[in-house]
């Protein structure tokens, strides 16, 4: 338990980190990454501390949802509910919730990793948010994807254990400092590029 105690702690402090934040971007984008990593800590919280993986997902499918927001890719989740076909499928027939909400999860982060791209493109946020921000995101997604590869060993999937071993160390590796990159992210560090984020967000 105290090991968890300590990975549980590096993200509250991330997100003590980002809601201290004094010289922000602008009020839109602090209270988003703000409400992000306020869900990020209560998804961990059911994840490490309680063990409830169900709540834990649901809750980091809220993070997607903000990140979405935050990235100007309200728009891109209007496809979401027919995205929400085939976990639905899944659950109907297998009965597995957890797998369900994860591939909710998955398809949120896909959206959100997406409009942080094209955010980015349109230098919506200044070179050093940018920076972070990308940085901060494609952690967050290796993670996932080591998180992945570690519960498919569990379930027998993949029998590599060496492999399977090799993600699972690597999980917080990746998420830890995504995690504090996007806390910094909204701070201000130079004037942005061609757009402003409340314009970006507005798409």
């Amino acid at each position: 338990m105290t090991n968890e105690l300590v990975k549980f702690t590096a993200i509250v402090i991330c997100f003590v980190i980002a809601a201290t934040g004094r010289d922000t971007v602008s009020r839109r984008d602090y209270v988003l990454v703000t409400a992000a990593l306020a869900a990020t800590v209560t998804a961990d919280f059911f994840l490490v501390i309680i063990n409830d993986d169900i709540i834990g997902v649901a809750f980091f499918c809220i993070v997607q949802v903000l990140y979405n927001m935050r990235f100007g890719g309200t728009a891109r989740l209007k496809v979401l509910p027919f995205a929400l076909a085939a976990p639905a499928v899944f659950f109907a027939v297998t009965g597995n919730i957890l797998v369900a909400v994860a591939l909710v999860y998955a398809q949120l982060f896909v959206l959100s990793y997406a409009a942080m791209l094209a955010a980015l493109r349109k230098r919506a946020f200044s070179a050093t948010g940018s920076i972070l921000i990308f940085i901060g995101m494609t952690a967050f997604m290796l993670c996932d994807i080591c998180v992945a590869i570690w519960n498919l060993s569990l379930w027998g999937v993949i029998e590599n254990a060496y492999g399977a071993n090799l993600a699972y160390a690597a999980i917080w590796l990746f998420y830890t400092p995504g995690q504090v990159c996007l806390a910094l992210s909204s701070r201000r560090f130079s004037p942005v590029g061609r757009g402003s984020i409340p314009a970006a967000a507005k798409e």
